[in-house]
């Protein structure tokens, strides 16, 4: 037996990107621990990156790429099946047009620093503005929020500075990554950093309907009704501006529309809404005060909460609009977080970036006209592009490290618009849900077989810091896998698209190394490019600080722009319908959430995944259990609009009453597909004008005692 070595690497399989300690033993990653020496994560290690050795080496990994014959998969060799999807891709796009093509670029391909770039690449090399991302869905929100305010050049204040930090339907110790306005940033170790930040005088404001695990560092908590945010929000407004707490002089320099937004909170007074939001009025003050009189500084950050629950794009407004009147941004001469690594270094300045509504000019969505944000299409039209878009319809998709068949709104529906493709392209290592319905799925080399390094996720880095890992081990023997990016780069060439890449055209025909591809889009420079790629497993390069420059600008924020004017004044309208009781047996408000060992799909097939939880449990309040007659671990059927999911119910005496809280993207077995909250999501509910989000959390559903544990047991016994 050859002796085993331990080298630094780097996890990437969640925003976490913990430091790792890498045991290799014959060529086969044998162990992994949390690195105690790297400076961000310092020894902390999150569950799924421990689970390293199955993710490589357990049996429902994919080691070669697969086509579909009739109803079967059959195995070839990856290069065979490249080349046969790059002459099927351009029959489509000969005969339909390029428009017919569409991209979805999942979570996990942000991971794989140049698989995103390769896919705009090729979208642009055809010609096709159908690029979706997985931001737009489930936190679209953000974006468009900045995009109807502005934003400030110099980024957001620092979380290590700060003396507050208000959490809005987020859990960063679950989900390690934390929001400040629209910007979210790496929350590695996350109990040792709460309990530093609380220890030096950091106070904390937890809003969600569950007593998270972030909520038990909190000073004060929240416990809103689901589907509450914006008007919470606007409550807290309305007392900051009553009282005169806000910022007025970085109002009356950056910052339009404050007597109005003034005015249309009038509505919100804690007095007359705190009944309909479900929380007493002098804690509103209380928040309200302790966020914007008694601290100086720190933000407001939301999760997925707000954004994927009703008026998601005026909550996620208003929660912005908490950090705009209280002036929490970098001044002049102030440091700024992450000025850049391996990205070029930026000169920040503290001022305005204007509103920049992009969605109003450009390419449109065929079906309900919606435009784009950041580059990508808005993902909740993807099945109406597919089944409803008449000639012009989406007919050709390739998606990347993404689970569209469980990730999308209305998954009935969803597995209805995939399967009706002419030709579906999954790149994934894992036989998910999309992949079962695709043509070709392409099994792709994992994080420890490939090189990569942190790229243009770099900036969720609170700090200075980057890494450029090596591959540690090859891939299994026997296997026949690819990088996700050559993969694209192998379509391409196959459908005779040339590509060009980050502003370079690359060769199509011999294929770039795979450092070539990562120097490419290390831009930063060089000497800080060339440390990192020195070191081992990447490291801090402090430098000087980046302080913000001098105002160039007379750009201000935009607090009330007409269509959030609107939307204010309508939800304001709907707190004079009776509220009635909270919801009761067998009706439940189902509200999604993440789970240590999971990231939305990701490790959810685990074995040590189903040992710890044994399928997708729904949790409720000890005494909603009682009053079904539930025991922890009965089978459950969740019901809506005439489609059910199943689970085993397990206590969780941190709910509010008449709440159902289960994780939003399980990814359902073969002979029980559906098991994820989205298969109750009705697509056409309370959607919004701009992206189309509809209501994916706070929906009322029932719930059921099913007679057999028969299908959970089976379950059981395939991943155990």
């Amino acid at each position: 037996m050859s002796e085993a070595r331990t080298v630094r690497s780097y996890c990437r399989i969640c925003q976490g990107f913990c430091g790792m300690r890498v045991t290799i033993e014959d060529g086969r990653v044998a162990d992994v621990r949390g690195d105690r020496d790297d400076p961000l994560s310092r020894g902390y290690a999150c569950f799924k990156g421990l689970q390293a050795v199955e993710q490589h080496y357990g049996a429902a990994r994919l080691l070669r790429s697969l086509r579909r014959r009739d109803d079967r998969f059959e195995p070839a060799p990856s290069g065979d099946i490249l080349d046969e999807i790059g002459r099927r891709l351009a029959a489509v796009v000969a005969e339909h047009g390029p428009e017919s093509v569409a991209f979805f670029t999942g979570t996990q391909s942000l991971f794989s620093t140049p698989a995103p770039m390769m896919v705009a690449a090729l979208a642009a090399g055809l010609g096709t503005p159908r690029s979706f991302t997985t931001m737009t869905i489930d936190q679209s929100a953000k974006w468009i929020a900045e995009a109807r305010m502005g934003n400030w050049d110099a980024g957001p204040q620092r979380f290590a500075e700060a003396d507050v930090w208000m959490f809005v339907g987020s859990n960063p110790l679950v989900s390690m990554v934390a929001g400040a306005g629209a910007n979210q940033f790496a929350f590695a170790d996350p109990v040792k950093t709460m309990k530093q930040a609380r220890d030096r005088g950091m106070k904390f404001i937890v809003i969600d309907p569950r007593r998270t695990e972030t909520a038990r560092f909190a000073d004060i908590f929240l416990q809103p009704r689901p589907g509450r945010d914006g008007e919470l929000a606007a409550a807290m407004l309305h007392v900051i501006l009553r009282e005169g707490w806000h910022d007025a002089p970085f109002c009356a320099d950056y910052v339009d529309g404050l007597d109005d937004l003034k005015a249309a909170v009038e509505p919100f007074a804690p007095e007359r809404c705190a009944d309909w939001i479900g929380v007493a009025p002098e804690d509103i003050v209380a928040a309200a005060a302790l966020f914007a009189r008694d601290s100086r500084s720190g933000m407001a950050g939301s999760g997925t909460g707000p954004d994927m629950a009703r008026h998601s794009n005026l909550a996620e407004h208003l929660i912005q609009a908490l950090n705009v009147v209280c002036g929490r941004f970098p001044r002049e001469g102030e440091a700024v977080g992450n000025p850049g690594v391996l990205q070029p270094r930026r000169a920040p300045r503290a001022e305005v970036v204007p509103a920049h509504r992009e969605w109003e000019s450009g390419p449109r969505s065929t079906v309900h006209g919606l435009g784009r944000i950041k580059g990508g299409m808005m993902s909740a039209v993807i099945a109406d592009e597919i089944l409803d878009a008449g000639a012009s319809r989406i007919r050709a998709l390739i998606c990347v490290g993404g689970n569209l068949a469980v990730a999308l709104p209305d998954q009935v529906r969803a597995v209805e618009a995939l399967s009706a493709l002419d030709l579906l392209v999954v790149i994934d290592p894992r036989m998910t849900a999309t992949a079962r319905l695709a043509d070709y799925v392409v099994a792709p080399r994992l994080q420890y077989e490939r090189p990569d390094h942190t790229g243009f996720l770099e900036r969720m880095f609170p700090v200075p810091f980057a890494h450029w890992t090596p591959a540690l081990v090859p891939p299994p023997d026997g296997s026949d896998v690819v990088d996700d990016w050559y993969a694209l780069w192998a379509i391409a060439r196959a459908a005779g698209v040339p590509l060009r890449f980050a502003g370079r055209d690359l060769p199509m025909d011999v294929a770039p190394s795979t450092d070539d591809v990562l120097a490419i889009l290390a831009m930063g420079d060089p000497a800080a490019v060339l440390a990192v790629r020195e070191a081992e497993a990447g490291g801090f390069h402090r430098g000087e600080a980046v302080l913000a420059g001098p105002r160039t600008t007379d750009a201000r924020f935009q607090l009330l722009s007409a269509d959030v004017a609107e939307e204010l004044k309508s939800l304001g309208g709907q707190m004079a319908v009776s509220i009635g009781p909270e919801a009761e047996p067998p009706c439940f408000q189902l509200t999604v959430r993440r789970h240590r060992e999971t990231m939305n799909s990701t490790g959810a097939d685990f074995a040590a995944t189903w040992r710890r939880m044994s399928g997708n449990p729904a949790y409720l309040h000890p005494d909603d259990m009682t009053a079904l007659g539930l025991t922890a671990g009965d089978s459950i059927e969740i019901g809506r609009g005439g489609v059910s999911i199943g689970a085993r119910v397990q206590p969780d005496a941190d709910l509010r009453r008449g709440v159902l809280s289960i994780g939003h993207c399980w990814p359902g077995l073969a002979e029980r597909p559906l098991e994820a909250t989205n298969a109750l999501v009705d697509a056409d509910e309370g959607v919004q004008a701009i992206n189309r989000m509809p209501v994916m959390t706070g929906m009322t559903v029932e719930v059921r005692r099913t007679e057999t544990r028969q299908m959970q047991a089976a379950a059981g016994a395939a991943h155990g």
